[in-house]
């Protein structure tokens, strides 16, 4: 399976943002931060989101991102009800599976409110 097939989805995204770079921020806090802004709520309001995925393992997993890495790395889950796609270049997109779309790479897709 290549990355664009598991970016491929027919959810509308509403947020897009990126981890690491200047800010130094972890995936797994930009993914708290992604997922308030889909609910229009601060992150500090979200359920704990530590039952539904392992943000530990996820920063574990984008940390080594071409350093050691043979191929890039995409991660696909659902997170509060949203679909969440974490790209190892940084890049984040949060989709509302309810606003269904034409099929195609989340990364593609423009942002909608």
């Amino acid at each position: 399976m290549n990355q664009k097939s598991v970016s491929r989805c027919d959810c509308t995204p509403v947020v897009g943002t990126r981890f690491g770079g200047e800010s130094g921020r972890p995936p797994s806090i930009t993914i708290i931060e992604a997922v308030a802004a889909a609910e229009n709520i601060a992150p500090t309001e979200l359920d704990p989101l530590g039952e539904e995925i392992d943000l530990k393992a996820i920063d574990r997993l984008f940390r080594e991102q071409g350093e050691t890495s043979t191929s890039p790395k995409l991660l696909r889950c659902s997170v509060a009800g949203w679909n969440v796609f974490v790209r190892g270049d940084g890049a984040i997109r949060v989709c509302d599976p309810n606003r269904i779309t034409e099929p195609e790479s989340a990364f593609e897709k423009a942002i909608c409110d």
